[in-house]
Formats: structure tokens, sequence, C-alpha cells
């Protein structure tokens, strides 16, 4: 597969395997199944590279399930519905989840949108919060997911109507910054030295290329002046380059440094294609940092810059 178009592929490849999952989903969450009002209060979001559009054959399914119900379902409808879940996994030639499923549970809407809360961290719902604006893509019940949407934006927007003239995002914005950090951290922390050489050069070139787009596309965007809600259910339903492609149509300045930036990522896409051998190179090795650290300078520091120009009230308010 040639470098120059593996995003493309990557985009369609993706593109196919979301339609398989919702017409799975589909035919496999049934009424019949599902006696109660269970299925219509609770949606499914997929992200990470699938949230991206940039599933490869060698990618695995996160998923997250956001329930729309005060009271919680009973623990035997909830284990037929993973089960259901689990069985058009492995139907469609996806891994098993990760942590033998431990990270599959059902997180309600009342603590996703709870900002701030301090149980937000141990029941998952800052993550998943911040993953469902940040790279999300629905693949069951669509409308819930839209209106679930909607109900973050507008807690983030809390203070809008008192002040649209003159709202910043900062409450998004911190949460943004927040999740990016806790990424930093984590990585440094779960650094294990008994990883083979790919996987612990991976876990760093992900690090510094995918989440580090996912946060930064979307921060670019938050410093468009007179933001309203509306703006950024928008950002939600595009990917992080798409993102991007926005921000340089807005703003024509950034262009030519989105051009550099799609490129250095459509050369990181296409490392997915190498065989792991690849790594043993040590001019390879240098070469794969190098770009990373170039990524970097380019999304973090001259992209940020230069959009910042144009919002210099909110650029008062962030040190990035």
């Amino acid at each position: 597969m040639s470098k120059d178009n593996y995003l493309n592929k990557a985009n369609d490849f993706s593109n196919k395997k979301l339609d398989e999952l919702i017409t799975g989903l589909s035919a496999s969450l049934t009424k019949e199944e599902f006696k109660t009002d269970f299925l219509k209060n609770i949606c499914v979001y997929a992200c990470g590279s699938l949230g991206r559009c940039e599933l490869s054959e060698k990618s695995d399914l996160d998923l997250f399930f956001i329930y729309n119900k005060q009271d919680s379902c009973s623990n035997l409808e909830k284990y037929r519905f993973f089960s259901k879940i689990y069985d058009v996994n492995k139907e469609l030639g996806f891994k098993d989840p990760s942590k033998g499923g431990g990270f599959w549970d059902l997180i309600s809407k009342e603590n996703l949108v709870e900002i701030g809360s301090r149980n937000e961290d141990y029941n998952n719902s800052f993550t998943a919060r911040l993953l469902l604006i940040l790279e999300s893509k629905p693949i069951f019940n669509i409308e819930l997911y839209n209106n679930i949407v909607k109900d973050v934006v507008d807690a983030y927007f809390i203070d809008y109507k008192s002040h649209p003239s003159n709202f910043l995002p900062m409450y998004l914005i911190n949460d943004i910054l927040r999740y990016w950090f806790t990424l930093t951290l984590n990585y440094e922390h779960r650094r294990d030295d008994k990883d083979n050489k790919q996987t612990r050069y991976w876990k760093r070139l992900k690090l510094k290329f995918p989440r580090l787009l996912t946060c930064f596309s979307t921060l670019a965007c938050l410093y468009k002046k007179d933001i309203k809600p509306e703006d950024v259910i928008e950002l939600t339903s595009k990917t992080p380059l798409e993102r991007l492609s926005f921000a340089a149509g807005e703003n024509k300045k950034i262009s030519s440094l989105v051009i550099e930036i799609e490129k250095k990522y459509n050369w990181f896409l296409s490392l997915t294609q190498e065989n792991p051998s690849w790594w043993d190179i040590e001019e390879n090795k240098k070469m794969a940092f190098k770009n990373a650290d170039d990524f970097h300078e380019l999304v973090v520091h001259k992209l940020l810059n230069e959009v910042s120009k144009g919002n210099i009230e909110l650029k008062k308010r962030i040190e990035i």
C-alpha cells in the first residue's frame, strides 16, 4: 500500500467497518430479545482508531456504553446485552476487548454530564465524556447519542447564555488539557521495560501522533471567536484531521501548516503496514522519533500559536 494514500484507505476501511457494526448491532439487539425499554435508553459509540476513521486490520474495537436512566438495569439484562456485543465483535473479526472486557460497563448519562465530580475518574465518565467529544462515532441508537452530545456540550457551555458575546470555552479547554496531561502521565506510569521493542515504540508514537492530534485539533478549533454550543456539536462529528481542514478553511494562514501535519500523520499511519523488524534498524528508530518531535512542534507550537492570534483574550487565559 502506498504511503501517500494510506489515510484514504484507512478511512474507507473504517467506514466499511462502521456500516458492518451498525448493521450487526441493529440485527442482534432486538426488542424481541430485550422486552423492557432497555434498548431505547442505551447508546453505544466507538472511539480510538475507528472513532478517528483510521482503522487497520490490526486494530481492536474501543467502545463506550451510556445508559440514559437514573435507575440501573438488571444484571441479567446487562450480561445478555454485553454477550450480544461480544458476538458481533467476534463475527466482525475484532480482537477480544482488552482486560477481558473489564472496561465494558454501562456509564450513566447522569455521571457523564456531571463535570468536575470527584467520582468521574473512578466511574470512567471523564474519559467517556472527553472521547465522546474528541473522537467518537455512534454505532447504536444514534438519536440518543446526538441528544447526549448536546447535553454534554450544554454542560460545558453552562454560562454561555448569560454572556454569549464574550464567552470563552475555558471549562471545555481545561478538561481537554487535563485529559492530555493524564495521557502523558499514564504513559510514563505504565511504561513497561518488559514489553518488546516494537510495543514500547508503538506506545510512544501513539501518544505523540493520534492522541496528541485528537486533543490539539479540537483546541485549535476552540479558538474561534464568538464560539457557540452548535459549533462544538458540529466538531464532534468530525475526525481530528477534518477539524484541521475546517480550521484551515476559517483561517487561510494555517493552510500550509495543516498540509505539513497531514503529511506527517499519513507517514505515521503507514507504519502499521511495516514488518516488526523495521524497528531493528537504528536509523528507522531515529527517523520515527524525530518525526514525532517535528509533529509535536507543528501541532502544539506552530499551529496553536497561529490560531491563538485570532483570539487574544483566550490566548491570555491559556498556557500550553
